[in-house]
């Protein structure tokens, strides 16, 4: 269990370092988790809000077999100079639960739904090119998916960079995970097209294990950036972008998405 729970707070560790702060595990006994708060999170006192309403859920839904989750007490607490913060966790919304609808985020997280369709379809091709039972088809649902990451999955993103994004700054005083996010989006274009060239060359008669390994971290990469997505930015927007101003960002999100509609034809 150490090793899920570690894994789960390294998913979520770069939004609290984004405000200056940290969480170290110091132990699991029993199904008990015990953390410690450092960095800034030390003497602040709404590193208690993100520990309960946010490190608490994610643990959680990461972890199931998790009874509790306690806080290290700090060996030298001092008083905190941070601002208090506004965390997308203290919304009042349960952390990766659907929105309704009409939320500025319903069709990203679509979007997000139709992509993990596709990665399943690519993990299953390519365990068969890699298990020595390749057939033409499988090589066609690799080239398929390729085409959905470098198009439609890319029209997503540049959503994300040129509209959600943006418009997340005011209301996210805790720090600045878009840039993190924004940064991702640039590796993983890099590393869709590594699969493109991997796919080249195994259908050049390339190594199948090649293939595999590259296929295999866009998919982890992938799916890790949703959840981290719809779990921390996606929560924020949906609660603090409404009315007038969610409608605004929909149609800037839809002109994208028809403009590149559009250079595809």
């Amino acid at each position: 269990m150490r090793a899920q729970v570690q894994s789960a707070l390294e998913e979520i560790r770069p939004y609290i370092q984004a405000d200056g702060g940290d969480v170290e595990l110091v132990g699991v006994d029993d199904g008990i988790v015990t953390i410690k708060m450092t960095g800034h999170c030390v003497g602040c006192p709404s590193s208690q809000v993100t520990l309960r309403q946010g490190i608490e859920t994610h643990l959680r839904k990461r972890v199931p077999e998790i009874v509790e989750i306690v806080q290290a007490p700090d060996t030298h607490p001092v008083a905190s100079s941070h601002a208090p913060v506004t965390s997308p966790f203290a919304t009042g919304q349960a952390v990766g639960a659907a929105p309704a609808p009409q939320t500025v985020t319903a069709n990203l997280r679509d979007m997000h739904r139709k992509a993990e369709s596709m990665l399943t379809q690519l993990e299953s091709a390519v365990e068969a090119i890699a298990g020595g039972q390749g057939k033409p088809e499988h090589i066609k649902t690799i080239g398929d998916v390729i085409d959905f990451l470098q198009n439609e999955l890319m029209t997503h993103m540049r959503q994300e960079d040129e509209v959600l994004f943006p418009a997340l700054i005011p209301f996210i005083s805790w720090g600045s995970p878009m840039s993190v996010m924004a940064k991702e989006h640039r590796i993983i274009n890099d590393e869709i097209g590594e699969l493109s060239q991997a796919l080249s060359a195994y259908q050049a008669g390339g190594d199948a294990g090649a293939l595999a390994r590259v296929a295999k971290r866009v998919s982890q990469r992938l799916r890790d950036d949703f959840y981290q997505e719809e779990n921390v930015l996606f929560v924020e927007a949906d609660e603090s972008i409404v009315g007038s101003r969610a409608k605004a960002l929909k149609e800037a999100m839809e002109r994208i998405a028809a403009a590149a509609e559009r250079d595809a034809h």
